[in-house]
């Protein structure tokens, strides 16, 4: 059974069972002070008769017919039928019953017997004046106040206004839920959309929902395509490097080969160690790749050795040189002094080298990129800027999120990923990145590295 479905018949089951206890409970104590009430009004009714018996036996002012209307007015549910005798017996007046042929009587009998009263029950009153019986006043009633045309008669409304009430509040809650559930329905199969579009790779942008754990799966989800890309693109990277680095050892052992080939190279214990390096050097980049097959197992690539900054950089810009001609743009090296830093050549390489690439796209022609590097209070400080189109400040906070670009960046080609390369490389070799920014008059990204004082 479907969510939706679920929730439906849970909502309309607990919406019936509400209304038909709150129901029960309302009519039981509804009907409960009905009957009170209907006991008390009957007990009024038979003191006003015996008083109006007395008057009238004693003072015998009333004629027959004035002593039936005055007792069939107190024809009032329960009572369905009064007698009054004399003291000898003689019958003086009787009303109600057969005897009574009102329209309302006849319309009470109908209703009586349509909705099956119970059996009648007769009250017999002796009439004293000073302590003489001077009559006897027999009234006739139904067997039970609680089972009264009366109380019969309300008691059938107070089921019939529940039913109505019952009819239009099902109603209302099978919209409401309906729609409800249609809701969160949708939601839910758009968050199992966009699980099926991360696991079989595609671009998933699924509108977060308003209902808080349906959003919160949906950020897990986003987190997860984000790390999963992430990997993917790292580990890419990462083969792409590692098949790159092949070339150097299998070059060089290819040429001492075709070396012993022609008698060029003789085998010398040097010669040998030499092919024997290259040798281990594959072994080691095997080793990394096979290690890839692990989703789970992160590879520490991190090397620390001495680097000669100014040689990297200007390697680092004869590479780029080309790309920032065609452009135009001027790339300037403003520092060329020697300065001998240990950390990984790569990861620091690799972080400059994104920094001049994405100062390059986000740059007009005719602007201008420098670089400059020195060293304050045992640290290496490298400045890279750029008289790009800036970066907001509302986006400076998530710039070096993965995957995360800024609104003036949407239309130029990239993932988003470079910078938080540049940041996740500095922080494996003990360095940080700094952004000064502004729209429109550039950006200012400053690397802090910390060296030893020599």
């Amino acid at each position: 059974m479907t969510i939706k479905r679920q929730w439906m018949l849970v909502l309309l089951i607990s919406v019936a069972l509400s209304v038909i206890v709150n129901s029960l409970v309302l009519s039981f104590r509804i009907n409960r002070y009905f009957v009170d009430y209907s006991t008390e009004n009957y007990q009024s009714h038979v003191s006003q008769v015996v008083a109006f018996s007395t008057e009238a036996l004693s003072s015998n002012d009333y004629t027959t017919q004035q002593l039936d209307m005055q007792l069939a007015s107190h024809l009032s549910d329960p009572i369905n039928r009064i007698r009054l005798y004399r003291a000898d017996g003689v019958l003086l007046a009787d009303v109600g019953g057969t005897n009574f042929q009102s329209m309302g009587m006849m319309r009470n009998e109908m209703m009586n017997r349509m909705m099956g009263a119970t059996a009648e029950e007769v009250d017999s009153i002796d009439i004293q004046k000073d302590g003489a019986v001077i009559g006897k006043l027999i009234i006739t009633r139904y067997s039970s106040i609680g089972e009264s045309l009366g109380t019969r008669r309300f008691l059938l409304s107070l089921v019939t206004n529940s039913l109505i009430s019952f009819g239009i509040v099902f109603a209302m809650t099978f919209v409401l839920g309906y729609f409800i559930s249609k809701r969160m329905s949708k939601d839910l199969m758009m968050t199992a959309q966009q699980a099926v579009d991360i696991d079989l790779g595609r671009e998933s942008r699924t509108p977060q929902s308003h209902v808080l754990e349906i959003k919160t799966i949906q950020q897990s989800l986003e987190t997860l395509h984000s790390r999963l890309m992430l990997k993917q693109t790292s580990r890419k990277k990462l083969i792409d490097e590692l098949v790159h680095q092949t070339r150097t050892p299998l070059t060089i052992l290819r040429t001492h080969l075709e070396g012993f080939q022609d008698g060029v190279i003789q085998f010398t214990p040097d010669e040998v160690k030499t092919c024997e390096a290259q040798i281990e050097n594959l072994s080691s980049i095997i080793t990394n790749m096979s290690g890839l097959i692990d989703a789970g197992k992160e590879i520490d690539r991190t090397q620390i050795t001495a680097v000669e900054l100014s040689g990297l950089i200007r390697q680092i810009v004869a590479g780029l040189k080309a790309q920032f001609n065609s452009k135009p743009l001027a790339l300037q090296v403003l520092s060329h002094q020697k300065v001998m830093v240990q950390t990984d050549p790569y990861q620091l390489s690799q972080a400059i080298y994104n920094l001049l690439t994405n100062a390059f796209k986000f740059t007009e022609p005719s602007g201008s990129v420098a670089i400059a590097y020195e060293i304050m209070d045992s640290e290496l400080v490298i400045s890279i800027r750029d008289t790009g189109i800036g970066i907001s400040s509302e986006d400076q906070v998530r710039v070096f999120d993965a995957y995360f670009r800024g609104n003036n960046a949407l239309n130029t080609a990239g993932e988003g990923i470079g910078l938080y390369i540049v940041k996740e490389n500095l922080r494996k070799i003990g360095g940080s990145i700094e952004l000064e920014s502004a729209l429109g008059e550039g950006s200012k990204f400053t690397i802090r590295l910390p060296v030893e004082q020599q």
